[in-house]
C-alpha cells in the first residue's frame, strides 16, 4: 500500500480530532486576542489624532457654569444648549493675545426621525471658522446656504437628501468623513440659520431659547492664540477686559486631549500586556501539548522510518501539520474577531468613552496577515520540540520504546 506524503499530514490531523480540536482552540484565541487587540488600539489611536485634529484650538471661551458641559460636548458628544449673547462674544474676540477667533452656537435636537438619539446642532460661521472648515473642506467646496445642513457621518439621512428636526424637513448638502469623535453626530448649519432653527423648535415643542436671542446666541469662541502668548494668559487677559467677564468658563482642548490621550494609553499598554501574556501562555501549551503528542507518535514515526521516510520526510510532515493548524486557526480567529469588532464599531466606541475611528482597509489588510502569520510561525515553533526529539533515537529503538 503506497503512501501519500503530501496527504498524510492531513490525515493524521483527521484521525486524532480530539488533539487537533484542542491545538485549533488554542491557535484561534491567540490569533483572535492579537487580530482584535490591534484593531481596537489602532482605531483608538487613529480616533484619538482625528480628535486632536478637530479640536484644534488653544482655548474655548463659555458661559459661566458651563465648562463641564463644554467639556463634554468635546469628549463624550452630550447634546447642550447653552450661550451668551454675540456682543461678549465679539469684545473676548479682541483680547490681547488673540490671533484667531470663530464663534459658534450649540442646540441640542429632540429625538430626531433620523436617530435613535438627540443629535447636537452646531452653527458656526465658515467665513471665520478654523476649526470645522478644514474638515468640511474634504467632503465640501461650496457654500453653506441659509437652511441647509452638513450631516456627520453617524447621522441617518434620508434617501431624499433631508433630515427632520422639529417638524420641518432641512436639506444635507454633504455628508462627512467619520473622526471618531462626537461630531459624528452632529449636524452644522451657518450662524444665519440658527433663528430658524429657533423659531421651528417653539411650534413643536418648548422653545430652545427665547425668540429675543435667536439672532445673537452665541455658546463658545473658539481661540487661537497668538505666538508668545499661553492660552492662560490669554484667559486672564479676557477677564481683565470687563469685570462681568471674571465668572466666564474656560476650556482648554490641549488639556482635554492630554487626559484623553493619557486614558488611551494607559487602556492600550494593558491590552498589550494582556495579549502578550496569553501569547507566551498558549506557546508554552502548544509547546506542551505537541510534546505529548511526539511521546504518543513514536511508533507511528518508527514505522514511516523502517518503510523508508527519511527523518526530513518526517519533519516535512510535522511541519505541515502544525503550519495547517496554525493556519486554520489564524483564519478563524481574526473571522471571529472581525464578527465582533466590524459590525459593533460604533457601540464599542462608546462603551469605551474614547476617541474610536475605524483603520483603512489597506492597514486591517497586514494586520490579517499578521495575526494569520503569527499563528502559522507560533504553530510551527511548537512543533520544533517534537521534530528534535524525534529526530535523536535512530527508528528501531523508537519502534521498542513504543512497544
Amino acid at each position: 500500500m503506497l503512501i501519500d506524503m503530501n496527504k498524510l499530514p492531513f490525515e493524521n490531523l483527521k484521525r486524532k480530532p480530539l488533539r487537533t480540536t484542542a491545538l485549533l482552540a488554542v491557535v484561534v484565541v491567540l490569533s483572535l486576542a492579537l487580530f482584535g487587540g490591534s484593531i481596537l488600539a489602532t482605531n483608538l489611536n487613529t480616533g484619538m489624532a482625528s480628535m486632536e485634529r478637530r479640536l484644534g484650538a488653544d482655548l474655548m471661551v463659555v458661559p459661566q457654569n458651563t465648562a463641564q458641559k463644554a467639556e463634554a460636548l468635546l469628549t463624550d458628544g452630550s447634546p447642550t444648549t447653552f450661550y451668551l449673547t454675540k456682543d461678549v462674544a465679539d469684545q473676548i474676540s479682541q483680547a490681547d493675545g488673540v490671533a484667531q477667533a470663530t464663534q459658534q452656537t450649540y442646540i441640542s435636537s429632540l429625538a430626531a426621525a433620523c436617530c435613535d438619539e438627540k443629535l447636537q446642532i452646531i452653527g458656526y460661521d465658515p467665513a471665520t471658522d478654523f476649526v470645522i472648515e478644514p474638515w468640511v473642506a474634504e467632503q465640501f467646496d461650496g457654500t453653506l446656504e441659509d437652511g441647509q445642513m452638513l450631516a456627520g457621518a453617524n447621522v441617518n439621512v434620508s434617501a431624499d437628501g433631508t433630515i427632520e428636526l422639529y417638524g420641518r424637513d432641512w436639506p444635507v448638502v454633504a455628508q462627512l468623513a467619520s473622526t471618531g469623535t462626537n461630531l459624528d453626530n452632529s449636524v452644522f448649519i451657518n450662524q444665519t440659520t440658527v433663528p430658524a432653527m429657533v423659531e421651528a423648535s417653539a411650534k413643536v415643542a418648548t422653545q430652545v431659547m427665547p425668540e429675543e436671542y435667536a439672532g445673537k446666541a452665541v455658546s463658545s469662541v473658539l481661540i487661537n492664540v497668538a505666538e508668545g502668548y499661553t492660552a492662560e494668559t490669554v484667559a486672564t487677559n479676557i477677564q481683565n477686559l470687563d469685570a462681568s467677564f471674571k465668572d466666564l468658563g474656560f476650556v482648554y482642548p490641549g488639556g482635554i486631549t492630554a487626559t484623553t490621550r493619557t486614558s488611551l494609553n494607559t487602556l492600550v499598554a494593558y491590552l498589550t500586556l494582556f495579549i502578550a501574556v496569553l501569547w507566551v501562555m498558549g506557546a508554552i501549551v502548544l509547546i506542551a501539548v505537541f510534546s505529548t503528542s511526539a511521546n504518543e507518535r513514536k511508533r507511528e514515526f518508527a514505522s514511516l522510518r523502517i518503510m523508508g521516510a527519511t527523518r526530513g520526510m518526517l519533519n516535512t510532515i510535522i511541519l505541515k501539520e502544525s503550519a495547517v493548524i496554525g493556519l486554520t486557526g489564524g483564519v478563524l480567529g481574526v473571522a471571529v474577531a472581525s464578527l465582533v469588532i466590524f459590525p459593533f464599531s460604533s457601540l464599542i466606541g462608546r462603551q469605551l468613552q474614547l476617541p474610536y475611528l475605524q483603520a483603512g482597509p489597506l492597514l486591517i489588510c497586514g494586520m490579517i496577515v499578521l495575526a494569520v502569520a503569527s499563528a502559522v510561525v507560533l504553530s510551527v515553533v511548537g512543533s520544533l520540540l517534537t521534530m528534535w526529539r524525534l529526530g535523536r533515537p535512530e527508528a528501531y529503538l523508537t519502534l521498542r520504546e513504543g512497544e
